[in-house]
């Protein structure tokens, strides 16, 4: 599979995102990994991992995230969905479990990730650099798209951004891989995977596809 892409000269600013411009990638990339491997009726999982022959340390941490969630196999009505991503020089694998709820929102119930950082100096750390990296990445997801007036980001009330509260957080498992390797980053690695992951779980859990980011289940791909 080859990507290519373009810069856009937009009249708008511009400044950082946690993953960059890689979370973008990869949730195009998984999101269609995912749709090639039900196309063909093979396990998500196993599809995936069989493309992984040369990277050892990214098709652990998959199968370490599909056993630290209790990957069903992602049929339909499973509510699961995987995603994997190498960054940083580290390497992350996600299980997310969504689906989407009565008001026709995204609902995220729980998130399973695998991270091989190399040597980790502070497991703890790392753990919370990424569990605030998929939270991010979520709320980039699944909440509203900004509203762009003239090229300006218009400010609004946070109470009108419509954002989860702590109660209807997800619960975050984050498994830190040992290894012997050079340390790599992780502070962008839980933002690059959160929305494939989510996207293939809503795919398995209702055979609607959501290709646009934020999520917007009652608008057509």
């Amino acid at each position: 599979m080859r990507i290519e892409s373009a810069t856009a000269r937009l009249p708008i600013d511009c400044g950082y995102l946690r993953g960059d411009v890689e979370s973008l990638a990869t949730f195009a990339t998984e999101s269609f990994i995912d749709e090639l491997a039900r196309s063909r009726g093979i396990e998500p999982l196993a599809y995936r991992i069989s493309m992984l022959g040369g990277q050892p340390r990214l098709a652990g941490a998959m199968m370490a995230a599909g056993a630290l969630g209790g990957w069903d196999g992602g049929g339909r009505g499973s509510a699961m969905g995987i995603a994997c991503a190498s960054a940083y020089g580290s390497h992350i694998g996600l299980l997310a479990e969504a689906t989407i709820g009565p008001d026709q929102r995204v609902k995220v119930g729980k998130l399973s990730a695998a991270v091989d950082c190399g040597r980790a100096v502070n497991p703890e750390l790392v753990r919370q650099q990424v569990e605030g990296g998929l939270l991010h990445a979520l709320v980039n997801a699944a909440g509203p798209a900004p509203e762009i007036i003239a090229g300006v980001v218009r400010a609004r009330p946070l109470a009108a951004l419509g954002l989860d509260s702590l109660r209807d957080v997800p619960k975050v498992e984050v498994q830190v891989i040992d290894s012997r390797e050079a340390p790599g980053g992780v502070s962008g690695l839980g933002s690059l995977v959160l929305a494939a992951a989510v996207g293939n779980a809503i795919y398995a859990a209702t055979g609607q596809r959501l290709r646009r980011l934020p999520f917007d289940p009652m608008s057509p791909a």
